[in-house]
């Protein structure tokens, strides 16, 4: 499995897990900059491989 197909999956999978309504703020705020670092790192490697 590639670089990017696994930072996609995480990607995805974060995206899920900070809209459980049993999270408290400051979990979500935390979990959203991983959410936000793991977006760009993905972006990132689309622009690089040339993924559409």
């Amino acid at each position: 499995m590639s670089e990017y197909k696994i930072a996609q999956i995480l990607k995805h999978a974060l995206q899920y897990y900070v809209e459980r309504p049993d999270a408290s703020e400051k979990d979500i705020e935390e979990e959203k900059k991983v959410l936000n670092s793991v977006t760009e790192e993905v972006n990132d490697m689309k622009e690089k491989y040339g993924i559409e």
